[in-house]
C-alpha cells in the first residue's frame, strides 16, 4: 500500500473506539522484530503540558548531540507529525512501510489492535530502525492502561493533573491521578509538577507502593529563555530539565539553554503574522485548566486587547468550563463546524453559553470562520480543540500536506 492507502487503513481502526489495556500492546512488542539496542526512554504523562514537556526534553537532548525520537498525539495536520526523528516528522514512505508490516502481522489477531496500539508499535519500529539514542513518549490517554505503558523507561515525568476525559478516566482528581500514576515503575526515577493535595497523595502512595523515588519540582525555569510563551511553559521547562537530571542524562548547560530556547511545539499560543492583517494566535487549549492558562498568557502578551475567538469543542468535554474563561477576553465568538471525525459540539449550541453582551456567530467550516474573523481587523484567537487548531493551521500554512482528519 502507498501512504494514502496505508493511512486510510490505520484511520479505519478508529471505528473500534478507544480500548484501554495492555494485552495487545504487550503481544505487539513481543512479536515485533526489534533489535536489542539500549535506547533510553523518557515517559511523560499528565493532563496539561505533557506535549510541551516532551518537546522541551527532545529539543534539549538534540542540542546535546543525541539522536532523538519523539512520539506524541494527536497530530495537527499529518499523521507523520506523531513520530519524529531528530525533530523532523517521519517520512511517508516509512509510515506506509511500517503500517503494511503491522497489518500483515496482526491480520488474524482477535481482538484486532486499536488505532493507538498500531501507532505506538509503528513508532517503536521507526525508532528502532533509526537506532535513536533516546525516545520521548507522550502518554496518549491516562497512563496505567495506555499503550505506551508497556515500555520500561529511564525516567518518568508527570505534568499538572486536572479534569479531562472524565468519561474514561474518572470524574475526580484522585481517580484521574490514579490512572496517571500508573506509569510509575519500580526503580525508575520520576519527577512531577506541583499538584493539588489530593493528587499529590495518590502519586506519593503509588511511588511508595512500587518502590520508586518521586520528586516534585518547586519553581519554574528562570535561568534562560524559553521558546514557548506563557508562565506555565516555564514550569514545563523546569519539569523537562528535572526529568533529564533525574534520569541521569549528562546535559551541558549550554545545551539546556539552546534546547529550551529552540523548542518548537505548534498550536501552543502559536503566533502567526499575516501580511496587512492582525495576528492570529493558534492554541490547542481544550479543558478548563488549559483555557485559564491561555487567558493568562493572552493578558501577559496582549494586555486588555480583545480578540475574535474561533472556537470548537469536543462534545464529551465539560464545555461550559472551557468557554467561561474565554468570555473574559473575547470581542466576539465564531463557532465553525469541523472536518474531524470526532464528535464535536454543535456550533449553535455553543452560542447559548455566551453572555448576551458578546456577539457570537456560526459558520459551516473553519475556512469561513477565519475569513469572517479577519474582517473585524482584530487579533484572532483559535482555541477549544487541537483538531480545530490543526485544521486552521492547514489553511494558514499552505503546505503540500493534505489535512488528515482524525478522531484520536
Amino acid at each position: 500500500m502507498q501512504y494514502s492507502q496505508a493511512i486510510d487503513w490505520l484511520y479505519s481502526r478508529q471505528a473500534a473506539g478507544i480500548k484501554l489495556g495492555l494485552a495487545n500492546m504487550e503481544r505487539l512488542v513481543n512479536e515485533l522484530p526489534l533489535s536489542d539496542n539500549d535506547t533510553k526512554i523518557v515517559h511523560v504523562a499528565g493532563t496539561n503540558g505533557k506535549g510541551s514537556v516532551c518537546a522541551f526534553v527532545e529539543s534539549v537532548l538534540r542540542a546535546a548531540g543525541e539522536k532523538t525520537g519523539l512520539y506524541s498525539s494527536p497530530h495537527l495536520v499529518s499523521f507523520c507529525e506523531r513520530i519524529r526523528i531528530g525533530g523532523n516528522p517521519a517520512d511517508k514512505a516509512a509510515i506506509a512501510s511500517g503500517i503494511n508490516s503491522l497489518q500483515e502481522l496482526t491480520a488474524d489477531w482477535r481482538p484486532q489492535p486499536t488505532f493507538f496500539e498500531i501507532a505506538t508499535a509503528l513508532a517503536l519500529q521507526i525508532f528502532d530502525h533509526h537506532q535513536v539514542d533516546t525516545a520521548v513518549f507522550e502518554v496518549g490517554l491516562g497512563g496505567r492502561l495506555d499503550s505506551t505503558n508497556v515500555l520500561t523507561p529511564t525516567v518518568c515525568a508527570i505534568t499538572p493533573i486536572g479534569l479531562d476525559h472524565q468519561h474514561i478516566l474518572g470524574d475526580t482528581h484522585a481517580r484521574i491521578a490514579h490512572e496517571k500514576a500508573g506509569i510509575l515503575k519500580p526503580g525508575v526515577a520520576a519527577v512531577c509538577a506541583p499538584q493539588p493535595e489530593e493528587v499529590r497523595k495518590v502519586l506519593e502512595k503509588r511511588a511508595l507502593a512500587v518502590g520508586t523515588k518521586l520528586t516534585f519540582i518547586n519553581k519554574p525555569w528562570t535561568a534562560s529563555h524559553v521558546s514557548l510563551p506563557g508562565k506555565h511553559q516555564r514550569w514545563n521547562a523546569a519539569l523537562a530539565v528535572a526529568a533529564l537530571q533525574a534520569g541521569g542524562f549528562k546535559i551541558p548547560g549550554d545545551a539546556i539553554k539552546e534546547g529550551l530556547a529552540g523548542a518548537v511545539w505548534r498550536a501552543r499560543f502559536e503566533r502567526i503574522e499575516t501580511a496587512g492583517q492582525a495576528d492570529i494566535i493558534v492554541d490547542g487549549a481544550h479543558n478548563a485548566d488549559s483555557a485559564r492558562a491561555l487567558v493568562q498568557t493572552w493578558h501577559e502578551l496582549f494586555g486588555d486587547t480583545k480578540p475574535v475567538i474561533i472556537c470548537a469543542v469536543s462534545a464529551n468535554k465539560d464545555i461550559a468550563s472551557i468557554i467561561a474563561p474565554l468570555t473574559e477576553i473575547a470581542a466576539h465568538f465564531i463557532f465553525p463546524g469541523l472536518l474531524t471525525l470526532r464528535n464535536t459540539a454543535i456550533p449553535e449550541d455553543l452560542t447559548q453559553l455566551i453572555p448576551s453582551g458578546i456577539p457570537s456567530y456560526c459558520t459551516a467550516t473553519p475556512r469561513e470562520a477565519l475569513e469572517k474573523a479577519q474582517l473585524a481587523c482584530k487579533p484572532v484567537l483559535v482555541a477549544g480543540s487541537l483538531f480545530l487548531a490543526g485544521e486552521i493551521l492547514s489553511l494558514l500554512d499552505k503546505t503540500t500536506d493534505q489535512y488528515e482528519p482524525s478522531e484520536q
